[in-house]
This record gives structure tokens, sequence and C-alpha cells, in this order.
């Protein structure tokens, strides 16, 4: 008798139809944009609360204004005469410089002030070195304030009030001056005015007839 063999049935092997494969390719495509989601989210939440440390002026502002100069500085103004008070303070890259005179004042000796307290900066911290921006560089920014009175409210007469900005951009080549006591034209700030107080008028009108 002739032996039997048993042979075992071949496995075949499934190919992966088209649309599988579509399938897949496509889980994979948008996976991987949600898990980059999902991680920013969670490093935001950890970071939550955190401070971020850093400046936008790297690179910048060099040489740097330093508290020995602003002393200086601050010395060399008050030796003007006819002010009550002067402060200098360096912000966010600024140079910022009130100087409170005496109310007595008139424009032309406010003016007189004004130039020699930009004349004393430019000595102690010359304006092409510090208050000039370069190609590669930005410098600082400067203002020198020189009033009678920092606010019109604070006299009888807002008319005698002086208030003289001086600004200088560390990205323009000469200062300006701005008169903030005066307006540059009076007769439309006479119509504003009498424009606000009418408003104001009718606004308390309204209020107590409602009352």
């Amino acid at each position: 008798m002739s032996e039997v063999k048993n042979e075992k049935p071949k496995k075949t092997k499934r190919k992966l139809s088209r649309s599988a494969i579509v399938l897949i390719v496509g889980i994979f495509i948008i996976a991987i944009p949600v898990a980059i989601f999902l991680a920013i989210l969670g490093i935001s939440a950890l970071q939550t609360g955190t401070p971020r440390e850093g400046t936008r002026f790297d690179g910048d502002l060099q040489p740097q204004i330093q508290q020995e100069q602003i002393d200086s500085l601050k010395n060399d103004l008050s030796s003007l005469g006819s002010l009550d008070s002067v402060e200098v303070i360096v912000s966010e890259g600024q140079l910022k410089i009130y100087i409170d005179t005496n109310d007595s004042l008139s424009e032309e000796q406010i003016d007189s002030i004004l130039t020699s307290a930009y004349n004393k900066v430019n000595a102690t911290l010359p304006i092409a070195t510090y208050f000039t921006s370069t190609a590669s560089a930005k410098m600082y920014d400067l203002q020198i304030n020189v009033y009678t009175t920092a606010t019109a409210s604070a006299i009888g007469d807002a008319n005698s009030r002086q208030y003289k900005l001086l600004h200088k951009n560390a990205a323009e080549e000469q200062y300006g001056i701005d008169d903030l006591a005066h307006p540059k034209n009076p007769s439309l700030a006479a119509e504003l005015e009498g424009l606000e107080t009418e408003t104001e008028t009718s606004e308390e009108t309204e209020s107590e007839d409602g009352e």
C-alpha cells in the first residue's frame, strides 16, 4: 500500500487593498498635525504663569546709560536755577527729563532753560552717541519736559502756564519742540472747547430732567 502524504495547506498572504492603504496613509497625515497641536497645548499649559524673560533691545542701546551719568546729569540740571524740581528717568529705551520751574517764568525763560538742558544732556551723554541710531543698532529716545506747572488746572490763569517739550527719536536727525500749553490753532481750540462745554451742559440738563 502506498503511503498517503498529508500536505499542509499553503497560507496565502492577504494583500492590502488600495482603499485600506489610502485609509492608513490618511490616518498618519491627520495624526501628525494633531500630535503637534496637542504637544503645543501641553507645553503652553505647563508654562502658564511663568514670566517670559528677555528684552526687545537685545544688541541695541550700546553704550548703555549708567546710573553715574544720570546722577551727574541731574546735578547739572539742578544748577540751572529757578527750578522747583528735576527728575531724570531712563525707561524702555527712553531718557525722560522733567523740569518743574518757578510758576512766574515767561515763555522766553522756559525756552532758555530748555535749550540749556539740551546742551547739558549733550555734554554728559553726547547726542550722536546715545540718541542717534545706526544701521545695526537702535539707541535711546530723548524727552525734555520744562514747565511752570504740569497741568492747566493747577493754576488760576491757564494763559500764564508754560510747558515746552523737546523730543528726539533716535531715528531722527534733529530734535523737535512742542508747545503743550498753547494750541497751534487758538480759534479751532476755542471752537472745540465751546462744543465740549455745550455737550456737558446738555448732559447735565438731561440728567436733571430725568430725576
